[in-house]
């Protein structure tokens, strides 16, 4: 098992190290400067997998808690639907004002961008989720290897659509209760975070944008004239209908369902994050991650 340490500034490296000394099979590789023309973490993947004879690579975020039965699991679907990379998506959790608003708004917002994931397994459109990534190492490397990844924006999808263009087989699933992550913590990270994996997911479809951003801001505005106005009645009736689809899309864990009632804030914020990352992509620069200028 391979830690790769790309120069970040989080402690990443002592924590690896402490976590060494019960774990003999973990090692600490440092990723050493970034190449021109590549990305931090496409190139720390690359790095990692250098001399690794093993026909399989498990691509995984340092954030993320595995069952320990998720590996053997994700194994199993890669063999029983002849897959050659599994891609799974866990449970997202969230603390504090902005990531309770924003988290569960975004995967509602990925939930109905993608349809039914399970579907995906083989077929339907290259998905990816770059926390938790088995993909088969001579299926990577006949699709061009990190390499072909290098200075693409979204690399985990950039990934799928790969394997699938050299005839190879994807799948996407959901792994609630086996895998957790929360990605991005407070204000700052989670705005920016995501303003850039929307920018970079969306920005090519301004249609799309459009269209999403209609469905966001109108109800809000709506309930903001109809109390400015004094329909007081019209006004409770469409926070009513906001909050209870709130409410909804948080059940299942995660952000406390209850934070629903605070609609329409969570539809603004959502709005305004994707907003920005559409101003990003025409820009033809993403928001910056980790002080690395993301150029479209």
């Amino acid at each position: 098992m391979r830690a790769i340490d790309d120069g970040s500034a989080d402690a990443t490296a002592g924590r690896v190290e402490r976590r060494r000394q019960g774990t003999p099979r973990l090692s600490l590789v440092p990723a050493g400067p970034l190449p021109p023309g590549w990305r931090g973490k496409v190139h720390a993947l690359a790095v990692g997998a250098e001399g690794v004879a093993s026909p399989w690579l498990l691509l995984t975020d340092a954030d993320t808690r595995h069952h320990p039965e998720l590996l053997s699991r994700a194994a199993a679907a890669a063999a029983g639907h002849r897959l050659d990379a599994v891609s799974l998506a866990g449970d997202q959790e969230a603390s504090g004002l902005a990531e309770t608003l924003l988290v569960p708004a975004i995967f509602a917002l990925l939930d109905t961008l993608l349809g039914s994931w399970e579907e995906a397994a083989g077929g339907g459109a290259p998905v990816a989720n770059g926390q938790y990534i088995l993909v088969r190492r001579e299926a990577l490397a006949r699709s061009g290897g990190f390499a072909g990844l290098a200075d693409v924006p979204l690399d985990d999808v950039a990934l799928a659509a790969r394997l699938r263009a050299s005839g190879h087989r994807t799948g996407f699933f959901r792994a609630p209760g086996l895998l957790s992550v929360r990605m991005y913590r407070g204000w700052t990270e989670v705005t920016r975070g995501w303003r850039r994996n929307l920018g970079g997911l969306l920005g090519s479809r301004p249609s799309t944008v459009a269209a999403i951003l209609a469905l966001l801001a109108l109800p809000a505005l709506a309930l903001a004239f109809a109390l400015v106005t004094g329909r007081f009645v019209a006004a409770a009736l469409l926070w009513a209908g906001g909050a209870a689809a709130s409410t909804v899309l948080r059940r299942g864990g995660g952000p406390p369902a209850a934070a629903g009632l605070l609609y329409p804030l969570d539809a603004l914020l959502l709005a305004w994050v994707l907003a920005r990352g559409m101003a990003d992509w025409r820009r033809g620069e993403l928001a910056s991650w980790k002080g690395r200028p993301m150029k479209v």
